[in-house]
C-alpha cells in the first residue's frame, strides 16, 4: 500500500468510529454509514447490529474501491457494553500508520487493548481483544487487503 493511501487510512481511522468528528448516517433497516473524504480518497464504513456487529470498511480513490476490510466482533455475554465500547473508541482514534486497527498493548483503568495482524495492509488478517484484568471481555476479526490491483490485465484480458 504506498504512503498516500497508508496516511488517508490514518486519517480516516482518527475521524471516525470513537471520534467527536465522526459523520454517521443511520439508515431504517439498521444499517450504519460512517464515511469520511479528503483529496481524492473516501473512506466507507458500513455496519450492522450493535451486539454483537459485522461490516466492512472500504475505501476509494478516484471512485474506484482500492482497499476494503470485513469485520465481526461482539462482547462476551454478560459485559456492559458502555465502559468497553467506549476504551475501542478511543483505541481507535490513537492508531498509527501501517495498522488498520489500533495500537496494541493501550491500556485504560481495569482495560486493556490487544491487536494481533498477519501481514500487512496490502493483504491481512487480524483479530483484537480487549481484557479486563486478563480476561478477554470483547473479541473482533478482520480480513482486508488491496482490491483490484490487476484492473489493466483484466481490462486486456475481457477486450
Amino acid at each position: 500500500m504506498n504512503e498516500k493511501l497508508q496516511l488517508f487510512l490514518l486519517r480516516a481511522n482518527t475521524r471516525c468510529y470513537g471520534s467527536a468528528a465522526i459523520n454517521q448516517e443511520k439508515l431504517s433497516s439498521g444499517e450504519k454509514i460512517i464515511t469520511f473524504a479528503q483529496d481524492e480518497f473516501e473512506f466507507k464504513d458500513v455496519y450492522y447490529g450493535g451486539e454483537p456487529y459485522a461490516g466492512q470498511e472500504v475505501i476509494f480513490a478516484g471512485g474506484c474501491v482500492v482497499w476494503a476490510m470485513q469485520y465481526r466482533g461482539r462482547i462476551e455475554p454478560g459485559e456492559d457494553f458502555a465502559p468497553i465500547y467506549g476504551f475501542l473508541g478511543r483505541v481507535l482514534t490513537g492508531t498509527k500508520i501501517g495498522l488498520p486497527r489500533g495500537v496494541d498493548g493501550a491500556r485504560e483503568n481495569q482495560l486493556s487493548y490487544n491487536f494481533k495482524m498477519d501481514g500487512d495492509l496490502d493483504e491481512f488478517s487480524a483479530r483484537e481483544t480487549i481484557s479486563r484484568n486478563g480476561a478477554v471481555v470483547y473479541s473482533a476479526e478482520f480480513l482486508g487487503g488491496l482490491v483490484d490491483v490487476r484492473r489493466e490485465e483484466q481490462d486486456e484480458i475481457q477486450k
